[in-house]
């Protein structure tokens, strides 16, 4: 029994648990799904939720009651490109600093529960823990940063096939993970930018580190300093001390002499 459990958690067999949010962790029932959402307490992957400004949805709000296909009538393709590029850019940048990423994906989806949606998917799981307790909260282009762990670390059951030959019939409506492609050489520059600044952090700290050394070694020469002029000051007092008893005795033999 434990057996066949195990083999269809997950699955459209699985009458407990909701296959969708197990693939792409999100559903478009959310809370009133029928099925159990299992949120992870730890994942190396984490989902910041509707960050990204999809074009369309933005034309939508600026151009009033309009269908999806009216809207996409209206967004300039090359800006929204330029725009897309520059946010994965600066996302990746801010997520490197954090760990190494495996993957970074932006959603294409318009589908309530899925639209802007970002996928940061880490080395490891302590990697992603960093990064969701600093980003919770947060705030990026002017709306709250709403961070979590996801159930999703393969991607491949979590993509729409037919999305990325470019013959999905859904559309932006489709549950599965339209995954907004990304230059290659965008993403090796990224990485090549991202071991430059951990190598520069590296040395300032190690900088740092020999700085903060040679105060700690000049504080106690400086103590050493202060003991020692301490020392040779009382040395004198006892020397001069000394002086004066020797002296005394010898006036005292003296006298002793004449008498």
């Amino acid at each position: 029994m434990a057996k066949h459990l195990a083999r269809i958690h997950g699955t459209e067999e699985d009458k407990v648990n909701c296959p969708f949010y197990h693939k792409i962790g999100a559903c478009r029932h959310s809370d009133r799904c029928s099925r159990l959402h299992h949120k992870p307490a730890f994942s190396p992957t984490i989902l910041m939720k509707h960050l990204y400004r999809h074009p369309v949805r933005q034309a939508e709000m600026m151009g009033g009651v309009m269908t999806t296909t009216e809207a996409e009538k209206l967004v300039d393709k090359q800006k929204a490109q330029e725009d897309f590029l520059l946010f994965f850019e600066d996302v990746y940048a801010e997520l490197s600093k954090f760990g190494k990423l495996d993957a970074l994906h932006v959603v294409d989806n318009l589908g309530d529960h899925m639209i802007g949606h970002v996928y940061a998917n880490f080395r490891d799981e302590e990697m992603a823990s960093d990064a969701l307790q600093v980003l919770q909260g947060r705030y990026y282009d002017g709306r709250v940063c709403q961070v979590e762990f996801s159930p999703v670390t393969d991607f491949r059951e979590a993509r729409c096939r037919d999305y990325d030959e470019e013959s999905c019939a859904r559309g932006g409506f489709c549950n599965f993970l339209h995954v907004k492609p990304v230059p290659m050489c965008l993403i090796r520059s990224l990485d090549d930018d991202a071991e430059e600044d951990k190598r520069r952090h590296t040395w300032e700290k190690e900088q740092g580190d020999r700085e903060a050394r040679r105060e700690r070694r000049k504080k106690r020469r400086e103590e050493r300093g202060d003991r020692g002029d301490k020392d040779n000051e009382r040395k004198r007092r006892r020397y001069h001390q000394d002086d004066d008893k020797r002296r005394s005795r010898r006036d005292d033999s003296d006298d002793d002499g004449r008498r």
